[in-house]
Protein backbone atom coordinates (compact mmCIF):
# COMPACT_ATOMS: atom_id res chain seq x y z
CA UNK A 1 0.00 0.00 0.00
CA UNK A 2 1.18 3.15 -0.83
CA UNK A 3 0.32 6.77 -0.02
CA UNK A 4 0.13 10.53 -1.65
CA UNK A 5 0.50 13.29 0.94
CA UNK A 6 -1.03 15.94 -1.80
CA UNK A 7 -3.66 13.81 -3.27
CA UNK A 8 -4.49 12.33 0.31
CA UNK A 9 -5.13 9.03 -1.52
CA UNK A 10 -4.05 5.49 -0.37
CA UNK A 11 -2.80 3.67 -4.02
CA UNK A 12 -2.51 -0.31 -4.39
CA UNK A 13 -0.12 -0.10 -6.82
CA UNK A 14 4.08 -0.85 -7.59
CA UNK A 15 4.61 2.28 -9.40
CA UNK A 16 6.61 4.64 -7.74
CA UNK A 17 4.74 7.89 -8.76
CA UNK A 18 0.95 8.99 -8.08
CA UNK A 19 -1.28 8.39 -11.18
CA UNK A 20 -3.22 11.70 -10.77
CA UNK A 21 -0.37 14.68 -9.13
CA UNK A 22 2.56 12.62 -10.61
CA UNK A 23 4.12 12.94 -7.01
CA UNK A 24 6.72 10.23 -5.62
CA UNK A 25 4.40 8.11 -3.33
CA UNK A 26 5.59 6.98 0.19
CA UNK A 27 5.61 3.64 1.34
CA UNK A 28 2.94 2.90 3.99
CA UNK A 29 2.89 -1.22 3.61
CA UNK A 30 5.26 -3.18 1.37
CA UNK A 31 3.26 -5.79 -0.35
CA UNK A 32 3.51 -7.19 -4.09
CA UNK A 33 0.07 -5.80 -5.50
CA UNK A 34 -0.75 -8.09 -8.85
CA UNK A 35 -1.80 -5.45 -11.48
CA UNK A 36 -4.18 -6.16 -14.33
CA UNK A 37 -4.60 -4.15 -17.29
CA UNK A 38 -7.19 -4.54 -20.10
CA UNK A 39 -5.76 -5.86 -23.49
CA UNK A 40 -4.55 -3.61 -25.78
CA UNK A 41 -5.76 -3.38 -29.48
CA UNK A 42 -4.16 -0.92 -31.41
CA UNK A 43 -6.36 0.82 -33.90
CA UNK A 44 -3.91 1.07 -36.28
CA UNK A 45 -4.71 -1.41 -39.17
CA UNK A 46 -2.27 -4.40 -39.66
CA UNK A 47 0.43 -3.67 -41.74
CA UNK A 48 0.23 -6.40 -44.30
CA UNK A 49 3.25 -8.48 -44.38
CA UNK A 50 2.93 -8.48 -48.72
CA UNK A 51 3.22 -4.58 -48.90
CA UNK A 52 5.74 -4.79 -46.63
CA UNK A 53 7.86 -7.21 -48.83
CA UNK A 54 6.73 -4.78 -52.21
CA UNK A 55 8.08 -1.92 -50.48
CA UNK A 56 11.63 -3.38 -49.15
CA UNK A 57 12.22 -5.40 -52.43
CA UNK A 58 10.90 -2.18 -54.41
CA UNK A 59 13.95 0.03 -52.01
CA UNK A 60 16.72 -2.88 -52.18
CA UNK A 61 16.56 -2.89 -55.96
CA UNK A 62 16.18 0.79 -56.25
CA UNK A 63 19.32 1.50 -53.84
CA UNK A 64 21.34 -1.15 -56.28
CA UNK A 65 20.05 0.69 -59.31
CA UNK A 66 21.37 4.41 -58.18
CA UNK A 67 24.66 2.40 -56.69
CA UNK A 68 25.31 1.02 -59.76
CA UNK A 69 24.50 4.22 -61.97
CA UNK A 70 26.65 6.62 -60.18
CA UNK A 71 29.44 3.44 -60.74
CA UNK A 72 28.93 4.34 -64.31
CA UNK A 73 28.93 7.77 -64.11
CA UNK A 74 31.86 8.15 -61.85
CA UNK A 75 32.37 7.68 -58.64
CA UNK A 76 33.62 11.21 -57.79
CA UNK A 77 30.57 12.78 -56.77
CA UNK A 78 28.49 10.44 -54.81
CA UNK A 79 25.25 11.94 -55.68
CA UNK A 80 23.50 8.42 -55.46
CA UNK A 81 23.45 8.37 -51.54
CA UNK A 82 20.95 11.77 -51.51
CA UNK A 83 18.17 9.16 -52.82
CA UNK A 84 19.45 6.26 -50.73
CA UNK A 85 19.25 8.48 -47.49
CA UNK A 86 16.01 9.59 -48.27
CA UNK A 87 14.79 5.95 -48.88
CA UNK A 88 16.91 4.79 -45.40
CA UNK A 89 15.12 7.78 -43.52
CA UNK A 90 11.51 6.89 -45.04
CA UNK A 91 11.84 3.02 -43.24
CA UNK A 92 12.61 4.57 -40.14
CA UNK A 93 10.10 7.09 -40.19
CA UNK A 94 8.30 4.10 -40.67
CA UNK A 95 9.20 2.82 -38.52
CA UNK A 96 10.06 4.89 -35.44
CA UNK A 97 7.55 7.18 -36.23
CA UNK A 98 4.38 5.57 -36.84
CA UNK A 99 4.38 1.76 -35.70
CA UNK A 100 7.56 2.42 -32.51
CA UNK A 101 4.83 2.14 -29.19
CA UNK A 102 7.86 4.32 -27.67
CA UNK A 103 6.97 7.88 -26.59
CA UNK A 104 6.43 10.79 -28.69
CA UNK A 105 9.55 12.47 -27.04
CA UNK A 106 12.08 9.61 -28.23
CA UNK A 107 10.58 9.30 -31.55
CA UNK A 108 10.80 12.98 -32.28
CA UNK A 109 14.36 13.10 -30.67
CA UNK A 110 15.50 10.53 -32.95
CA UNK A 111 13.92 11.48 -35.91
CA UNK A 112 15.03 15.30 -35.54
CA UNK A 113 18.93 13.69 -34.90
CA UNK A 114 18.58 11.46 -38.19
CA UNK A 115 16.79 14.50 -40.08
CA UNK A 116 19.98 16.96 -38.98
CA UNK A 117 22.51 14.32 -40.22
CA UNK A 118 20.53 13.73 -43.77
CA UNK A 119 20.11 17.58 -44.58
CA UNK A 120 23.99 18.05 -43.58
CA UNK A 121 25.24 14.73 -45.78
CA UNK A 122 22.68 16.47 -48.49
CA UNK A 123 24.74 20.13 -47.78
CA UNK A 124 28.44 18.23 -48.13
CA UNK A 125 27.33 15.87 -51.27
CA UNK A 126 26.10 19.54 -53.00
CA UNK A 127 28.67 21.25 -52.14
CA UNK A 128 26.69 24.06 -50.67
CA UNK A 129 27.43 26.87 -48.73
CA UNK A 130 26.96 24.89 -45.20
CA UNK A 131 23.57 25.74 -44.79
CA UNK A 132 22.44 22.55 -42.69
CA UNK A 133 24.49 23.36 -39.76
CA UNK A 134 23.68 27.06 -40.12
CA UNK A 135 20.41 26.96 -40.59
CA UNK A 136 18.68 23.74 -40.56
CA UNK A 137 20.23 22.01 -37.54
CA UNK A 138 19.65 24.58 -34.97
CA UNK A 139 15.81 25.76 -36.28
CA UNK A 140 15.03 21.24 -36.21
CA UNK A 141 16.32 20.94 -32.27
CA UNK A 142 14.65 24.63 -31.92
CA UNK A 143 11.40 22.97 -33.08
CA UNK A 144 11.57 19.95 -31.56
CA UNK A 145 12.12 21.79 -28.20
CA UNK A 146 9.09 23.50 -28.97
CA UNK A 147 6.92 20.41 -29.99
CA UNK A 148 7.69 18.16 -26.82
CA UNK A 149 7.29 21.07 -25.00
CA UNK A 150 3.60 22.18 -26.13
CA UNK A 151 2.66 18.06 -25.87
CA UNK A 152 3.64 18.01 -22.27
CA UNK A 153 1.56 21.33 -21.94
CA UNK A 154 -1.54 20.01 -24.41
CA UNK A 155 -1.49 16.88 -23.65
CA UNK A 156 -0.82 17.05 -19.68
CA UNK A 157 0.99 13.65 -19.94
CA UNK A 158 3.54 12.38 -17.26
CA UNK A 159 6.34 14.94 -18.02
CA UNK A 160 8.97 12.77 -16.14
CA UNK A 161 8.83 10.65 -18.88
CA UNK A 162 9.66 13.54 -21.33
CA UNK A 163 12.11 15.67 -19.37
CA UNK A 164 15.22 13.48 -19.91
CA UNK A 165 14.06 14.38 -24.10
CA UNK A 166 13.98 18.10 -23.56
CA UNK A 167 17.40 17.92 -21.58
CA UNK A 168 19.25 16.10 -23.97
CA UNK A 169 18.14 18.82 -26.70
CA UNK A 170 19.16 21.09 -24.08
CA UNK A 171 22.63 19.66 -25.03
CA UNK A 172 22.71 19.68 -28.46
CA UNK A 173 21.53 23.19 -28.44
CA UNK A 174 24.81 24.19 -27.07
CA UNK A 175 26.62 22.27 -30.32
CA UNK A 176 26.15 24.85 -33.02
CA UNK A 177 27.66 27.79 -30.60
CA UNK A 178 30.29 25.63 -30.24
CA UNK A 179 30.75 25.00 -33.96
CA UNK A 180 30.67 28.94 -34.19
CA UNK A 181 33.97 29.37 -32.68
CA UNK A 182 35.38 26.88 -34.33
CA UNK A 183 34.56 28.64 -37.58
CA UNK A 184 32.19 25.66 -38.84
CA UNK A 185 29.26 27.86 -38.84
CA UNK A 186 28.79 31.46 -40.01
CA UNK A 187 25.51 32.05 -39.35
CA UNK A 188 24.36 33.31 -35.89
CA UNK A 189 21.02 33.97 -35.20
CA UNK A 190 19.61 30.55 -35.54
CA UNK A 191 22.38 28.86 -33.14
CA UNK A 192 21.61 31.90 -30.78
CA UNK A 193 17.86 31.15 -31.28
CA UNK A 194 17.88 27.54 -30.34
CA UNK A 195 20.20 27.86 -27.75
CA UNK A 196 17.99 30.76 -26.25
CA UNK A 197 14.58 28.43 -25.88
CA UNK A 198 16.85 25.44 -24.91
CA UNK A 199 18.13 27.81 -21.96
CA UNK A 200 14.38 28.90 -20.98
CA UNK A 201 13.11 25.39 -21.14
CA UNK A 202 15.82 24.91 -18.62
CA UNK A 203 15.39 27.16 -16.50
CA UNK A 204 11.80 26.70 -16.20
CA UNK A 205 12.11 22.87 -15.51
CA UNK A 206 14.72 23.38 -12.83
CA UNK A 207 12.30 26.73 -10.76
CA UNK A 208 8.90 24.68 -11.48
CA UNK A 209 10.04 21.51 -11.32
CA UNK A 210 13.12 20.55 -9.89
CA UNK A 211 12.18 17.59 -7.89
CA UNK A 212 11.51 15.54 -11.25
CA UNK A 213 14.86 16.49 -12.51
CA UNK A 214 16.20 14.75 -9.65
CA UNK A 215 14.41 11.80 -9.99
CA UNK A 216 15.03 11.37 -13.47
CA UNK A 217 18.68 11.98 -12.70
CA UNK A 218 18.29 8.93 -10.20
CA UNK A 219 16.12 6.66 -12.55
CA UNK A 220 18.73 7.26 -15.16
CA UNK A 221 21.88 6.69 -13.62
CA UNK A 222 20.44 4.82 -10.66
CA UNK A 223 21.38 7.10 -8.12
Amino acid sequence: MKYCNKCDISIKSNHDYCPLCHQTLEVVKKENVVEKYPEYQSKLRPFQDITKKILMFMSVTSIIGLLITNYFTGFDQLWSLIPIGSIVYFWLLMTVGIFSKHNIASKLFVLTMTLIFFVYMIDELSFSAGWALDYVAPILLLSCNIAISFIILIKRINYRDYISYLLLIVLFSIAPIILIFTDVVTILWPALASLALAIFILLFIIFFFPKSIKDEIKKRFHA
